[in-house]
């Protein structure tokens, strides 16, 4: 009867155990999926940010084409158009950490993370952007007359 009884007490225990592993587990994912959101409100954010000085832009441009005048110097609102595009990229390279996926560096698209290719423009997405342009080159090497106009056809 004690041995019923340790046998039963061992599976109690491993199933407690395999529930507090799988507990975590899903905190983990649930605390990704909030990181996540988290991150896409801020590029919802930045996007309205951006929104709005091409809107600012655009009035102004449009004002002194009405009133005659020499177009504003806009280099202080396309400074700002620089920084929050930058930190729309900063934050999806960010999301894409969190999906443990990876960016193309070519097209932009998420792909799994074990794609060796990207889905979208076939671009290797372990390669840098001097390997991509070095495999670039070798491709119009191996046929340089690819641009030229096709042979005409002998009958």
């Amino acid at each position: 009867m004690n041995d019923v009884m340790d046998r039963i007490k061992e599976e109690a225990a491993k199933l407690k155990e395999g529930a507090v592993k799988l507990t975590h587990k899903v905190i983990g994912k649930t605390n990704n999926v909030v990181d996540q959101t988290k991150v896409k409100f801020a590029i919802s954010d930045i996007n309205g940010k951006i929104k709005d000085e091409y809107a600012k832009i655009g009035e102004e441009l449009y004002k002194s084409r009405v009133d005659g005048t020499a177009a504003p110097d806009f280099s202080e609102e396309f400074a700002s158009l620089d920084s929050l595009h930058g930190e729309i990229g900063d934050l999806n390279e960010q999301l894409s950490e969190l999906k443990e996926a990876k960016l193309c560096a070519n097209c932009g698209t998420y792909n799994d993370k074990d794609n060796e290719y990207c889905s979208k423009c076939g671009t290797p997405l372990n390669a840098t952007v001097e390997e991509e342009s070095a495999a670039e080159e070798s491709a119009e090497e191996v046929n340089p007359e690819a641009d030229a106009a096709p042979a005409e056809e002998v009958q």
